[in-house]
């Protein structure tokens, strides 16, 4: 074997172990970071929050019980914003999805609606808690 084939392979073989070695670094950094998994529903998101506060400020019992209560009322809010907004949200991005279709030609157009049930599949699944968008999803505008 030729010393530059030698040379290849050892920069191939030290490439792979430091690839290897930052998929292990990262996989246990999120393990205990916990930031990887977004909340589900409201619960889960109100549990999150109330672990983070009470483990980085130091919350004692009756102050975690006030803060759940807190995060409970807010988000209750926040539904009720949402229910408000959720037409008006839609309403504005039917009209986009109108003014973009009607300047693509009629190929675009069926790509457009392939995309469109794709977005709506993946946005049901994500709503019935299954697998969200994938990370780095470029397909959703």
């Amino acid at each position: 074997m030729t010393p530059r084939v030698k040379g290849g392979l050892l920069l191939l073989f030290a490439f792979l172990l430091g690839t290897a070695a930052g998929a292990l670094g990262f996989g246990l950094y999120q393990g205990r970071a916990d930031w990887w998994r977004p909340p589900r529903d409201s619960e889960q998101a109100r549990q999150f929050v109330l672990k983070r506060l009470t483990r980085e400020l130091g919350l004692q019992p009756e102050q975690q019980q006030q803060v759940e209560d807190i995060l409970r009322e807010t988000g209750q809010e926040f539904a009720r914003l949402r229910e408000d907004i959720g037409p008006r949200v839609r309403d504005i991005r039917g009209r986009s999805r109108e003014k973009i279709r009607a300047i693509l030609s009629p190929e675009q157009q069926v790509k457009l609606e392939a995309l469109e049930r794709e977005w709506e599949h993946r946005a049901e699944r994500w709503r019935r808690g299954g697998v969200g968008p994938e990370e780095g999803d470029t397909k959703r505008p």
